[in-house]
Parts: C-alpha cells; sequence; structure tokens
C-alpha cells in the first residue's frame, strides 16, 4: 500500500457505502435465506448479509455467506462485486481484480463496482487505469454518488500530475455536493500553488467550516497567512499543528521551514 491519499483511505468506507446503497441490511438468518425459492431474491439477500458481515469485519461469514450468492449466481454483478471487496480487505489482490473485472463484464454500467475499482487501482498505484475507470463513471448520469466519483477523480489526476484536470474534477465535485472537505482542501492546494491566494483562502476557509483540523490544512494555512499577512491566524494555525499533530510530516515541514 501506497501513502495514505484521500482516496485510499476511502477504502475503508466503501463497505458501507455498499451496504448503504443496497436495499438494506438483512436480518434473515441463513437458514431463512437457504429456504427462499427465488434464486434472484435469496442471491440479492446473500450480498446484502455479506456485505453486513464485511462491514462488521467478519470474514469468515462474509466469506461463506458471499460464496453461497456466488455458487447460486456466479455471473451475478453484485455478487462479484461483494466477492472483490472481500478480497481486497483479505489482501488477495489478484482475486479482488478478478472479480471486479467479473462484475463489470457482466454489467459494464455498474457504476459502483467501477467506482470500486478504481479505488482499488489507486491504491496499487495505477493511476492511469484509475482515472480511466472513473473517467467512465463520471458519465454515468444515473450514478447518485457521482460527485465522489469526481473527486476520487480529481486524486488520480493529480497523481498523473495533470493538475488542471485536477481542479476541474474537484470543481464538478463541489458544484454536485459542496460540502465534500477533500476537493476544497485540494482546491484551496492547487490556487496556492498557483499564486492564487485569495482563491486559496476561499476553499480553505470553507474547509474549516465543515471539516475539523488536519496536519495539510493547518501547514497550508501556515504559509497562505504569511503572506496575506494576518499573524493572529498564522499563530493559531501554528499552535494547533504543534499541539494536534507533533509527528507528521506537515509539522516536520513547518520545523524545517523555521
Amino acid at each position: 500500500m501506497l501513502k495514505h491519499s484521500p482516496l485510499s483511505r476511502r477504502l475503508s468506507i466503501l463497505l458501507a457505502t455498499a451496504c448503504l446503497l443496497l436495499a438494506g441490511c438483512v436480518t434473515e438468518t441463513t437458514n431463512r435465506l437457504a429456504q427462499n425459492k427465488d434464486t434472484d431474491k435469496a442471491v440479492k439477500a446473500y450480498v446484502e448479509a455479506g456485505m453486513l458481515y464485511l462491514q462488521k469485519r467478519q470474514m469468515s461469514n462474509a466469506h461463506r455467506t458471499l460464496h453461497r450468492a456466488y455458487d447460486m449466481k456466479p455471473n451475478d454483478p453484485g455478487v462479484n462485486n461483494g466477492l472483490a471487496l472481500f478480497y481486497g480487505i483479505e489482501g488477495d489482490k489478484p482475486q479482488a481484480e478478478k472479480h471486479f473485472k467479473r462484475a463489470l463484464s457482466a454489467d459494464a454500467n455498474f457504476s459502483t463496482a467501477r467506482n470500486n475499482y478504481a479505488a482499488f487501482l489507486f491504491a496499487e498505484g495505477r493511476y492511469d487505469e484509475a482515472v480511466e475507470q472513473l473517467e467512465r463513471v463520471t458519465k454515468d448520469y444515473r450514478y447518485d454518488r457521482r460527485f465522489t466519483a469526481f473527486e476520487n477523480l480529481g486524486l488520480a489526476y493529480q497523481k498523473v500530475g495533470n493538475n488542471a484536470e485536477a481542479q476541474q474534477s474537484f470543481e464538478r465535485a463541489l458544484k454536485l455536493n459542496p460540502n465534500m472537505p477533500v476537493s476544497l482542501l485540494e482546491l484551496a492546494h492547487l490556487h496556492f500553488e498557483q499564486g492564487d491566494n485569495l482563491n486559496a483562502k476561499r476553499y480553505l476557509d470553507q474547509f474549516e467550516k465543515i471539516s475539523p483540523p488536519s496536519p495539510r490544512q493547518l501547514w497550508l494555512g501556515i504559509r497562505l497567512q504569511r503572506i496575506l499577512g494576518d499573524k493572529n491566524k498564522v499563530a493559531s494555525y501554528e499552535l494547533a499543528l504543534r499541539n494536534l499533530f507533533p509527528g507528521s510530516p506537515e509539522y516536520k515541514a513547518y520545523r524545517a521551514a523555521n
């Protein structure tokens, strides 16, 4: 695994998101599921149960339940997406990728699986491939989480050195959902790097209204306010960075710069 980027960290919450996107987490027992004569309903229920087990990190139960669904419908896209997430958590990368590809082969318009696959590719450092997958997701106007796909795409563009496209992607994300801390902070950084300090401050102020402090935000705030000349704000940022994140790379950079 590479450096813990915002998109890499998002892998840890994909399971909760996937579970919420389903019809609801099941309360049926596996015995009742087994008695279900409707194959499609039974498979859906097994997948929902498996995702709930994954969310709780009950891996043996998740494996058993998802494979029951797989035995019934091995080409079902939801089943394969669930198994891909399972194997991703387990660290079995070849199996995770195999099931992501099977899910998308069965349903090329399954944007939830494609977004998950892009996150997997990003975490593996395969940024160009992640960009390709995310560009497809952002074109799916039926996908109700396009704002997250645009944000992820912005992060992937940054990794391939395309800051212009990254900026456009973050801006698109905020048009769909204005309360996205990652997009706000990345736009603040991009404008700061361009010397556009007023817009950098605007995005940083918006970030601070909706998100708790982070070392990346505080170090940016220190550098930005040193230019803008607000000494009280600089002191406040410095105090927070020193007290809250003394072991962070940003604090080390701050110390080295002083």
